[in-house]
């Protein structure tokens, strides 16, 4: 699949403390994770909304999905985050749908 997504955080509704929080839990776990931000608050036009991740790691599961919602909760109170693990292959429709969209952390 093509690498189209976005790759600058000037357009998305997230604080670089936040971006740094999340990529610190992800990357402490699997230093070779990709981190990509989608979803509404890829749009500055919209307000609220929940977190929706993708990470796309060989070495992430279920657990550490939750390792990264906690630290990200201790840092900045529970928030609702959508977290969804690939393993490179993003080979679903859904996936296919969004990663032309997404912005990377």
């Amino acid at each position: 699949m093509k690498n189209l997504h976005r790759n600058t955080h000037e357009h998305i509704r997230l604080t670089e403390k936040e971006i740094d929080a999340i990529k610190t839990s992800v990357l402490s776990i699997d230093p070779h994770a990709k981190i990509y931000l989608f979803g509404s608050r890829t749009d500055t036009g919209k307000r609220g909304g929940d977190i929706d991740l993708l990470i796309v790691s060989k070495v992430f599961t279920r657990k550490e999905i939750s390792r990264v919602r906690w630290y990200f909760f201790e840092h900045f109170g529970e928030q609702k985050i959508d977290i969804i693990l690939d393993d490179g292959s993003l080979n679903t429709p859904f996936l296919k749908m969004i990663f032309p969209k997404v912005v990377q952390l």
